[in-house]
């Protein structure tokens, strides 16, 4: 019986033995995470623009208009904590390999060049890397500095979504629109909701029907930031029942995206859908550090490579959404990517993108995903005529660059013109003076020259 007992002993311990080295192997041989693509729509935030009949104005608004508000930076605090918690546990199955404390080489951030992008940016790094030694005893301890890169506005061909201005898209994009029965139909139905919003509002009126509906589109996003900071809508725009008037129309906005033209969808999010496929290829290959790439932006950004990925559900994103492309390691040595979704307020969303599994896109399915969306920034030039402007000038529109080139050569002309009089009229004394007088020029000039 005791030979029994220590036969039974050894053998448990042998399967305790076994068991340990197959959950080793399993282990190892599990999907690993190489590389994430962040993507994300800025925080909450003040209106953009002002309602002319409107009570509040800029003043209205602690930072003025377009700025992100203290809910908007705690949120996007609060997506950098949840994604540290993901990517930087080594025991969770989603590790990225992180350096926890931050590493230089891993990381790189862009954003667009509006203030509440760059602070959204910000505020999520806040979160993903707070200091290592939270000491209290330096302002730094509780924060510490991560560059953000950023672009003028005029030279952003990838996140702020279609290139502005571009007359080469802006006209297909309205041909496509004037050529849809859905549009037409229900501006047309509409007419006298959209006459009674310019109305109550004191908008500029407009004729043409993508005018009215950008117009009631504003309208919304004023009237969304009010309510959302708790400010009491003006007695007019409450009794025209003013809210509940453009909904319809800021649905109607984003459901637009679905209708573009391949071309079209090319020029809102080709940019952006080039560069996703650069970074998971050179993340495949080994060729780029970088684990954690992150562009902050807006929620065109989102809606447009949504779109050009085949994924969009024609509805606005809500503040502070996050996409993430993730790059997986698979057991059998090749490579999967996934398209999730986090917001706050809804549970994690995996996508599955057209002609791939549920769990994700292979190397060759993805690489081949809308492939003639494509564009890169010099595409976008060719196709809107644009010019390269000098460095020296990147902010400036063309506008402006154009009367100052009028007014430099204005300049130039008078110039010109004072000095030809001026040599005629020294020819002309010249003529009639004595040779002292000569003499007494060149003294002059001599004089001139040497001060």
């Amino acid at each position: 019986q005791h030979y029994f007992i220590q036969s039974n002993l050894r053998m448990g311990a042998l399967l305790t033995f076994l068991l340990f080295l197959l959950n080793c192997s399993v282990s190892a041989a599990a999907d690993k995470l190489k590389l994430s693509i962040l993507m994300f729509r800025h925080g909450d935030r003040s209106p953009t623009t002002n309602i002319p009949n409107d009570i509040y104005t800029t003043d209205s608004w602690p930072q003025g208009p377009g700025q992100l508000s203290i809910i908007g930076k705690e949120s996007h605090l609060e997506n950098g904590k949840f994604f540290r918690a993901r990517y930087t546990d080594p025991s969770s199955e989603t590790y990225l390999g992180l350096n926890p404390d931050y590493k230089r080489v891993e990381v790189d951030v862009r954003s667009t060049d509006m203030e509440r992008t760059l602070m959204s940016a910000e505020s999520f790094l806040a979160g993903f890397f707070p200091p290592p030694d939270n000491n209290l005893t330096n302002p730094l301890d509780v924060w510490q500095p991560i560059p953000v890169h950023t672009l003028p506005y005029p030279n952003e061909k990838m996140l702020d979504g279609a290139p502005v201005p571009c007359k080469a898209f802006t006209e297909s994009y309205h041909e496509t629109l004037m050529n849809n029965a859905d549009f037409l139909s229900f501006m047309r139905n509409n007419t006298e909701n959209t006459k009674k919003i310019y109305e109550v509002c004191g908008w500029k009126e407009h004729s043409d029907l993508l005018s009215q509906l950008s117009t009631a589109e504003t309208t919304y996003d004023t009237l969304f930031c009010e309510k959302s900071h708790n400010y009491t809508l003006k007695k007019e725009f409450a009794e025209a029942n003013l809210f509940n008037l453009v909904v319809p129309y800021n649905a109607l906005r984003w459901s637009l995206f679905n209708l573009m033209t391949d071309s079209e969808k090319a020029f809102m999010g080709g940019v952006l859908l080039r560069e996703l496929k650069t970074r998971v290829r050179a993340a495949i290959e080994q060729t780029d550090e970088h684990k954690l790439v992150i562009f902050s932006g807006h929620d065109t950004t989102l809606a447009s490579i949504l779109t050009t990925l085949g994924v969009y559900d024609g509805v606005q994103t809500p503040y502070a959404t996050v996409l993430a492309v993730e790059v997986w390691e698979t057991e059998e040595g090749g490579h999967e990517i996934r398209l999730i979704r986090h917001h706050k307020d809804e549970d994690l969303i995996s996508y599955t993108l057209p002609g791939c599994q549920e769990s994700g896109c292979t190397e060759e399915q993805f690489f081949s995903l809308n492939a003639n969306l494509e564009m890169s920034e010099d595409d976008i030039l060719d196709k809107c005529n644009e010019t390269s402007w000098p460095d020296f000038a990147p902010s400036l529109d063309k506008n402006v660059l154009f009367v100052l080139l009028c007014v430099t050569i204005l300049f130039t002309l008078c110039s010109l013109i004072v000095t030809t009089i001026y040599l005629c009229s020294i020819k002309k004394n010249t003529k009639y003076s004595s040779l002292g007088a000569v003499e007494h020029r060149s003294l002059l000039a001599d004089d001139d020259f040497l001060a």
